[in-house]
């Protein structure tokens, strides 16, 4: 690889990494209008509460933010992007943690939420946007805002039995917002990751110069 294909392979990395930041940045700001401008316009998702275009995505998100209290608080936090490119199209793959504040039945709660995520993305007219986000869950925690501040009573009480053990108190979350039990998980460890990073390698080795 020369100097040039370098300098546009790093410029094509850095663009790549910013349209993934920028799409969690929008999330947790409630930019509702740019959202949808970091996907392609036929661009889908798969994550814990949702499974369609980036567009619904945007417009249902809004509607659950809406729902929740005045001092609900959230952080999507990325770290270790890798990108692996391949003419004009690339995967980048990044650890991801979710810090939610939330207040339920009266509770204040924080939640943590660790994933991988899979953004393919497609330069299409000299512009990098992403293609499709997938999601991989490992786990997930629940702890009340204040220590001994949420009666044991109150765990006891929650039915989590429709929800992966290992993420059941972040479906749980989803759940008192949405009302809809998660489907089409992508689990750690998982037959549904090993056909998700088959498909995404298959789909980048398509990409053209």
């Amino acid at each position: 690889m020369n100097d040039n294909a370098r300098l546009q392979a790093a410029a094509d990395r850095i663009e790549i990494i910013q349209v993934s930041t920028l799409a969690m940045i929008c999330r947790d700001t409630a930019d509702w209008a740019r959202l949808p401008q970091c996907f392609h316009p036929d661009a889908r998702l798969t994550v814990s509460w949702f499974d369609g275009t980036a567009r619904e995505f945007a417009e249902q998100s809004k509607n659950m933010m809406a729902g929740h209290e005045p001092g609900d608080t959230q952080r999507h936090m990325m770290s270790n992007p890798h990108v692996t490119l391949n003419g004009n199209r690339a995967i980048n793959e990044f650890y991801l943690v979710l810090h939610q504040g939330r207040t339920l039945d009266g509770y204040e709660f924080d939640f943590q939420t660790w994933s991988v995520t899979l953004d393919l993305c497609e330069k299409r007219d000299g512009e990098w946007r992403i293609s499709r986000r997938m999601m991989i869950y490992e786990k997930g925690r629940m702890d009340p805002r204040t220590p001994g501040s949420v009666p044991q009573s109150y765990y006891d009480g929650l039915d989590l039995s429709k929800f992966p053990a290992p993420i059941k108190y972040h479906c749980y979350r989803n759940f008192k917002s949405s009302g809809h039990v998660p489907k089409n998980l992508i689990m750690k460890g998982s037959p549904e990751e090993k056909a998700a990073r088959q498909a995404a390698q298959e789909w980048l080795g398509a990409g053209t110069v």
